[in-house]
């Protein structure tokens, strides 16, 4: 008899916490419910983040994220320590801000002090809520990169430790640093503005890519690419900048979906008066989801001319003595100094080693 009355008052209140717990659910999900309502501020490499640990890239410091619920945002700005208000724009935008919501604040070195800063993202949002989210900024002392460099990412704990993220969402796994959402021109950089010759091999593995087609998000070109002589997007009105140029040159490796038929390009500048793009003559083969090594040189030339040179081969394969594709700018149009980045353009890739010397004049 206790046992029968015991197991009916398990039943019952079994019974009144899944009505309670259901109530509670639905609340949630409920059109009034200001937990459901509310925009959520994701800031991809943390509240705490540091720059210079190396040197300085580039003119910019960026902080990307993603606010969720973008259809309920009714105002956005940010503040650097008590500086004034200023507002930035959320994806997408079809190149830089891949996906609805996403952010990317250009912090210039000049705004920021030696030690800790305050960055406050504002968002005001429809039903007249403000929420705010604050992100320590900490600038190591001004120091020049090192030459020669090199990193193995598949030891790395914190992608800002080892090279400056521009561009995107990355993650560090077992064997190197990946787009997490590969779109337009997901971006690392590595080095100094005062970078001058030098030569960069990444070992990196391309899982997937997105046929080019045109317009958005491919504009007819899909690739890896590795720039040289980069300084940082310019200045053109927008938070985030979209003027990617000028820099030295980019040699993009163009991917297809014939994968017998990728082929390198150099990409000049990048103004409206820059050169014609220069085109390899021949093919690469490539095969998915196996590591391959791409390497680039960027020389001044006794004649003042700047030189690029770019070659790709498989793992495994002995590294070929010619380079793929070569081309020469006028010294008078070139960058003579910039930063290296590495920029998979609509491609999923792993970076699993990265090494770059110096080279003499």
């Amino acid at each position: 008899m206790n046992n029968r009355r015991n197991s009916r008052g398990r039943q019952v209140l079994k019974t009144l916490l899944g009505v309670i717990g259901v109530t509670f659910l639905l609340g949630l999900a409920s059109p009034n419910s200001s937990f459901a309502q509310s925009p959520q501020i994701n800031v991809w490499y943390g509240d705490q983040q540091y720059f210079g640990e190396q040197g300085r890239t580039q003119r910019w410091v960026n902080i990307l994220g993603n606010i969720s619920e973008t259809e309920k945002v009714s105002s956005l700005d940010f503040r650097i320590n008590q500086g004034e208000l200023r507002s930035f724009s959320l994806g997408s935008d079809l190149h830089r801000l891949a996906t609805d919501g996403d952010f990317n604040l250009e912090l210039s070195w000049q705004d920021l002090r030696i030690g800790e800063n305050s960055v406050r993202i504002l968002l005001g949002t429809t039903d007249g809520q403000i929420l705010e989210r604050e992100i320590k900024i900490n600038i190591l002392p001004l120091r020049t990169w090192p030459i020669p460099y090199q990193v193995d990412f598949s030891t790395e704990k914190n992608p800002q430790e080892s090279v400056q993220v521009v561009d995107g969402l990355w993650h560090l796994g077992g064997t190197g640093i990946r787009t997490t959402e590969p779109y337009y021109d997901r971006v690392i950089s590595v080095g100094d503005t005062s970078w001058t010759n030098y030569e960069a091999t990444a070992r990196i593995t391309i899982h997937a890519f997105t046929p080019p087609e045109k317009g958005p998000p491919t504009y007819n070109v899909t690739h890896f690419g590795m720039a040289f002589r980069w300084r940082g997007h310019t200045r053109d009105g927008r938070q985030p900048s979209r003027v990617w140029y000028p820099l030295g040159a980019q040699g993009e490796f163009l991917l297809h979906p014939d994968q017998t038929t990728a082929k390198w390009r150099i990409l000049y500048d990048g103004g409206r008066n820059a050169p014609a793009p220069s085109y390899a003559t021949k093919a690469n083969a490539i095969a998915m989801n196996k590591p391959m090594y791409i390497k680039g040189q960027v020389r001044t030339l006794s004649d003042g001319n700047t030189r690029y040179r770019f070659k790709q081969w498989m793992e495994g394969s002995p590294e070929p003595p010619g380079w793929d594709v070569e081309g020469v700018e006028t010294g008078a149009r070139d960058y003579p100094s910039g930063a290296l980045c590495l920029v998979p353009h609509n491609s999923d890739v792993t970076i699993h080693e990265l090494k770059v010397k110096p080279l003499s004049k």
